[in-house]
Formats: structure tokens, sequence, C-alpha cells
């Protein structure tokens, strides 16, 4: 599978969420990558909802190159 398809089938998944499955999915990678309470991860999904580049960027490093928690 190319880079693109990769990038193309996350960018199709993501825009195929509803707002709450955008926000709780945001909320789930935020606290699997840092030590956040569910209240800030919910914060910071909100307020991020309209960058959907950013939600891209977490899912993909997820799926690529999980890191530890910092």
């Amino acid at each position: 599978m190319s880079e693109n398809s990769k990038i193309n089938n996350v960018t199709l998944f993501i825009n195929g969420l509803t707002y709450w499955q955008t926000i709780n999915l945001y909320i789930t990678l935020l606290q699997a990558k840092e030590d956040i309470s569910f209240d800030e991860a919910k914060r910071q999904a909100i307020l991020n909802y309209s960058e959907p580049e950013k939600l891209n960027y977490l899912l993909e490093e997820a799926i690529n190159s999980p890191n530890p928690k910092v």
C-alpha cells in the first residue's frame, strides 16, 4: 500500500465520523499519548474540532509510530 493510500484511508475514516465520534477519538488518542485528564482532553478536542489535520496527525502517529506516554 502506498503512503498516499494510507493518508487517504485515514482522512476518509476521519471524514466519516460524526461530531461526537470525532471528539471521542480525539480524547482517546490524547489520553493514550499524554498524561492528561479526561476533561482537559475533551476541552482540547472541542477546541481543535475545526482543525481536522490535528486529529489526522494524532491518528497517523498512533497507527504508524506509537510512542509511550510522556
